[in-house]
């Protein structure tokens, strides 16, 4: 299939089934939902050599049409940011579906377990194993990951990302039998669980954040008006609730005799351990019109500048005088946008050796889930929630 047919077929099939999702359940079956229902805001369409990958992410509250992207990448284990040759904690037959699940490193999984407690109403069936590669896609044709959380690490450092919905398929497939695929996809679905969709428990802590102005992903448009200090004044709540924090301090100015470091923020979490981080997405410069330039690489170099800061006992006193923060060894996190590539993660990780990466629209996930009423079902699909198309 060639690119111009895989988008147009996505296009076309995706607009009409979310749509007619949107026309349909939350207005026949109210009742019968769990929750509201919430959608992609973006069609992410990536072209690699032997592979064409479909990705709906960022999260919305109502349907709109889906903002369309394109993209090339050298190989899927590029995109998924791997490197092919280890073997993975999963590999993917053919026409394969993977569901409510999570899939992690061994170092992934603690991360996930330590630092960010919202995940556990998240994890599904988790398939967990030594390897820093998480998937494998063997020389089939298809392969699914629907609502899949992945915790990928590289050495010390770690990767989340929450997949709201991706497809894999390998380039010789005809768009005729894509489309069939599509629509057996979609028919074999719960008709309450509508694919590319999902449900979130009802609450009122959901319903009152479902309807702040901060739940919004990085995609819509004007998020560039924003400096850094705007958005993280907006967004403070959904920080503090994805990371457990009771405090955010914004852009510190942290001085020391070898020179001042200002991350964007610091977060002060409820067990008195810290987060130190910045924000890679497209904010507007204090002062200036252009957006700001902070690429993967480029946030590794400063979070690194940040462990090293607060390895010194002076430093360390210089902030619990200034900012009233007693911080040794902090975690640092840096927050990028879902579209942004993952192939740099592994250069990135030696830069920074125990940098965090998470994506926004992740974030925004976490901070659903830790305002839901309460846990979210676990899957029950035996062992593992690899499954095959009828």
């Amino acid at each position: 299939m060639k690119p111009t047919e895989f988008v147009k077929v996505n296009t076309q099939f995706w607009g009409e089934h979310l749509k007619s999702v949107s026309e349909h359940l939350p207005v026949s079956h109210s009742r019968e939902l769990p929750g509201p229902l919430l959608y992609p805001r973006l069609m992410l369409l990536t072209e690699t050599p032997d592979w064409n990958i479909l990705e709906l992410a960022g999260v919305s509250r109502e349907y709109r049409s889906l903002e369309v992207r394109r993209q090339k990448a050298a190989g899927i284990d590029e995109y998924f940011g791997t490197t092919a040759g280890a073997a993975a904690v999963v590999a993917l037959p053919d026409e394969s579906v993977v569901k409510d699940a999570t899939i992690a490193s061994e170092r992934g999984k603690n991360a996930l377990s330590d630092s960010y407690p919202a995940t556990q109403s998240l994890l599904g069936n988790e398939m967990v194993g030594p390897s820093d590669r998480l998937l494998e896609f063997q020389p089939g044709n298809y392969a699914v990951l629907d609502r899949v959380l992945l915790a990928q690490s590289s050495g010390l450092a770690v990767r989340l990302k929450w997949n709201f919905f991706t497809i894999a398929i390998h380039r010789s497939e005809p768009a005729a039998k894509y489309l069939d695929f599509l629509q057996r996809l979609v028919g074999n679905s719960e008709h309450l669980d509508p694919v590319g969709a999902f449900a979130v428990p009802r609450g009122e802590g959901v319903e009152k954040a479902l309807k702040a102005d901060q739940f919004a992903s990085t995609y819509p448009h004007g998020l560039a008006k924003l400096t850094t200090s705007d958005f993280l004044t907006q967004h403070e709540g959904v920080l503090l609730s994805a990371f457990d924090a009771t405090r955010l301090i914004v852009q510190p100015s942290l001085e020391s005799s070898d020179g001042t470091v200002t991350p964007d923020f610091i977060l002060e979490r409820e067990d008195g351990s810290h987060v130190v981080g910045d924000l890679a997405l497209p904010l507007r410069e204090t002062g200036q019109k252009h957006r700001r330039s902070l690429d993967l690489a480029a946030g590794a170099t400063r979070l690194a500048a940040y462990q090293k800061y607060f390895t010194t006992v002076e430093n360390q006193a210089f902030a619990k005088t200034k900012y009233g923060v007693e911080i040794t060894d902090p975690r640092t996190v840096l927050v990028v946008g879902t579209q942004d590539s993952a192939a740099d993660f592994p250069q990135a990780a030696k830069t920074a050796s125990s940098v965090e990466v998470v994506d926004y629209d992740t974030i925004l996930r976490l901070y659903l889930a830790a305002t839901s009423a309460g846990p979210a079902a676990r899957a029950d699909s035996g062992p593992t929630s690899i499954a095959t198309m009828p």
